[in-house]
């Protein structure tokens, strides 16, 4: 109430020099309360407007930084099956028996734990048919050794396949090293079950002049 407290301090000093101002002094008083009431309802519907408009940016900036980072950690393919990555590996690119070097089929399981015969691509066991088998070499002590297996199964049936596949290498026809693989698949899919043995790249011996076999076989439940 300064301002009013002056004006009415100038009214009384021009009364009091005979120059009255010729204003009702009452309506002087109100007018400037109004003006400044006024002014302060402006002012702060302008910084309501600010803040507003300032919330609303960052808001925007950090969702749009988020939406950005969400995106780079999830644009790398892992490979994993079912990826919408396109650059994914698919079922359908693993057909037949892929490998740099000779891989032949072996007739014997060679593993106790075995529930089934021996199977190669083309066979079916379980339910699941062996469509496809990819073979990844690796420099090893005696030159390359077969360190990944890829093998894509496939489900004809028409019920859900729930089984734990194995597979077996051999050198020489005698069995080496095996591995098994949970897996479930459902009426007309596919399944690429992946089995490594980085024992080879890690001191496991193998002649330079050594042949590689191979089969898959089913195991029980664990």
């Amino acid at each position: 109430m300064n301002d009013v407290d002056a004006l009415i301090r100038r009214e009384l000093e021009l009364m009091g020099n005979g120059a009255f101002s010729g204003k009702d002094l009452a309506t002087s008083v109100f007018e400037r309360v109004r003006r400044r009431r006024i002014r302060k309802a402006v002012i702060s519907v302008i910084s309501i407007l600010a803040l507003t408009v300032s919330g609303i940016g960052i808001y925007a900036l950090g969702r749009t930084v988020s939406q950005h980072n969400f995106a780079a950690s999830n644009t790398g393919n892992s490979g994993a099956i079912g990826s919408k990555d396109s650059t994914a590996l698919q079922p359908t690119s693993i057909d037949h028996l892929i490998s740099d070097y000779p891989v032949t089929w072996e007739q014997s399981v060679g593993d106790l734990s075995a529930i089934s015969k021996a199977a190669g691509i083309g066979d079916t066991l379980g339910g699941l048919t062996a469509v496809g088998l990819k073979v990844t070499w690796q420099a090893c002590k005696t030159g390359a050794c077969p360190t990944s297996w890829i093998l894509n199964l496939q489900n004809n049936t028409e019920d859900i396949v729930n089984t734990h596949p194995a597979l077996m290498i051999f050198v020489n026809h005698s069995p080496l090293v095996s591995s098994s693989r949970p897996v479930t698949v459902t009426p007309g899919s596919s399944a690429l079950l992946v089995y490594t043995f980085p024992e080879f790249t890690q001191g496991l011996t193998v002649g330079s002049n050594s042949t590689w076999q191979w089969n898959w076989f089913l195991t029980p439940s664990r």
